[in-house]
């Protein structure tokens, strides 16, 4: 697991349809919680200049099917209106001056980015 994405996977992300709505599940391991809510609230705060909004925000009490999984202790699901408005967001100088919370309060992340299926 890591902090940061490949250039291949920033690639991936950009290539997606740019039209349709992104959800980025975050699956969390900290190293310290509360510098990670530090960076939570913050970024609260400036969700909604990027059509973002928190859909779910809660621990894991535990893993009912898989083995070998990761031990995560926090899921997170972040709505933006496309992935432009996620990547305008996390380059912005707002993000950027409490960042750092996060790097002090993440000792590994997952995210990926997740699209509704078209019916």
């Amino acid at each position: 697991m890591s902090l940061y994405p490949t250039e291949k996977q920033v690639n991936a992300l950009k290539a997606g349809n740019s039209n349709e709505k992104v959800v980025m599940l975050n699956l969390l391991v900290f190293k310290n919680p509360e510098a990670y809510a530090e960076y939570g609230n913050r970024v609260k705060t400036i969700l909604p200049d990027y059509s973002g909004k928190v859909l779910f925000n809660g621990a894991v009490r535990s893993v009912l099917i898989g083995d070998d999984v990761p031990k995560f202790e926090a899921v997170l699901l972040v709505e933006y209106a496309n992935h432009n408005k996620f990547l305008e967001m996390t380059s912005s100088e707002a993000y950027l001056s409490f960042h750092h919370f996060r790097e002090e309060g993440l000792e590994s992340q997952w995210l990926l980015s997740l699209t509704p299926f078209q019916s």
